[in-house]
Parts: C-alpha cells; structure tokens; sequence
C-alpha cells in the first residue's frame, strides 16, 4: 500500500512539474532579459556658449536654457526713441546673406512681432575647430538711439547742430546720451574721439575752426559729467567729409555734425 501512495505521489510530482515548465521558462527568459546590460546613447546636448546658437549653413535659430533671461534683458532697453539692430553671424565660407537670415530667425525668437523698427544686419566671425560640427553663437542685440538729434550708426553715434551752432550744450535729447557714454567709460580704459563737420555753405577755413567748436563743445560737457580731459581727442574735418548733399537743406543738416566713436 505505502508503495503505491509513494508511486502515486511521485507521479503527481512529475505531472505538477510538467504543467509548470512553460511558465518557468517565461519566468527565466525574462529574467535573463533584463539582467541584460543596455549600452546607454549619449545624450546629444546644445553647446551653451550662447544664448542662441546656429548649426553651419542653417539659418534656425536654436534656443537654451539661457534665452529666457536674455530675452527679458533684450526687451528691458525698448523704449521711444531707440531702434533694436539684431547682428547675425556668419563665417567667411557661407556668405553674409546667412546671417542677416540668422537675424529674422533670432527676433522671431524674441516672440513680438509688433516692433516697428528693427535693423538687422550680419556680423563676420572667425572660422574655428569644429564650427562645422558643433553649435556656436554670436547674435548680437543693441538698442541705437535715432531722434532728431541724435543718430547711433553701428560704431558710430552723429549729434547733429544747428546752423553756425558751437554753443554750450543744452539740448535735452544730447545731454542724457552724453551723461550714458560717460557712464560707459567707467571701469576700463576706452577713449572717445570726436570728429566734427559742418556743411559746405561758407568759407573753408571758418568751416573747419566752427566744426573743431562743435567737437569742443560736446567735450566741455563729457568733461563736466566727469570724463578726464586727457580720454578724449577732439579734431576737425570741417565741410571735407559730407555725408549727404549738400545742395538740399536736409543734407545739409546731416553734414552739421560731430561724430563720436569709443574705442
């Protein structure tokens, strides 16, 4: 009796083995799995030397992790009076044209359509190691004053005069953008050089000496919001180098002029 019981059990074992080897094996297979070692892909990151940055010959404009308080730093200079030039920048091989698109592509990122003046304009970089393969930057963004009195052309800023005007500088819109450059040269060691021009109605010599007067006038004045004597060269061109006709009034205009650069 106790041998059939123990041939009965032991076939109960087998037969209990039997139905459960299928689900043993699915318990193994997927054991083994995810015991498997997965190779991980390298994320592929944006190069943050910038803002906003461009691949070689596409004209997307790619933000970062930094474009939002860039944006916010941009949008804080808009006010009445001023005009936003945006550079994009392009390398020797791929032409200007690319970066004026870079341009479009970075105020479009700036998401106000609305603005109604804006300069765009493209800025050659230096070809380096991997510009063609890696991300890079190089937009720029500056607020330029443009009001009748005064005139900021990428390196330059034209403050213009009355007729037979070299008098002691009181207009408003030319004393706030005086008191902002001289702001601008503390901490470093930039120079301003002034240039003044006048128009082409009158004597030569008398031309050039009333122009050298407009040059002084608006050193006098960096000088009294505290810019030293010695940081600024003023000269004169006199009526030798228009900018405009000279046979109209408003080239004329424009030709009464000091232009002032900081280097």
């Amino acid at each position: 009796m106790k041998k059939i019981l123990a041939i009965i059990t032991l076939l109960l074992f087998f037969l209990l083995l039997w139905c459960t080897k299928d689900k043993y094996k699915e318990c193994c297979e997927g054991n083994s799995t995810n015991n498997k070692v997965v190779k991980k892909v390298p994320e592929i990151k944006v190069k943050k030397d910038g803002p906003l940055v461009y691949k070689w010959n596409s004209g997307e404009a790619i933000t970062n992790d930094l474009w939002n308080s860039k944006r916010e730093e941009i949008l804080s200079g808009k006010m009445d009076g001023k005009v936003l030039q945006i550079s994009g920048p392009y390398f020797k091989e791929e032409g200007p044209e690319i970066g004026i698109t870079r341009a479009k592509a970075a105020f479009a990122k700036l998401g106000i359509p609305d603005f109604e003046k804006v300069e765009f304009g493209s800025k050659l970089i230096k070809f380096h190691e991997g510009a063609k393969t890696e991300h890079f930057s190089g937009t720029g963004f500056n607020w330029l004053i443009r009001n009748k009195n005064i005139q900021q052309i990428d390196s330059k800023t034209l403050i213009y005069f009355p007729t037979n005007s070299t008098k002691k500088i009181s207009n408003a819109n030319i004393i706030n953008y005086l008191k902002d450059v001289a702001k601008s040269l503390q901490g470093n060691n930039k120079k301003i050089f002034l240039s003044g021009h006048s128009d082409s109605r009158g004597n030569a010599v008398k031309n050039k000496k009333l122009a050298l007067g407009r040059s002084n006038s608006i050193k006098n004045e960096l000088v009294r919001l505290g810019v030293p004597a010695n940081r600024i060269s003023a000269i004169s061109y006199g009526e030798e180098k228009p900018i405009a006709d000279n046979k109209t009034k408003i080239g004329q205009q424009k030709n009464r002029r000091v232009e002032l650069e900081i280097k």
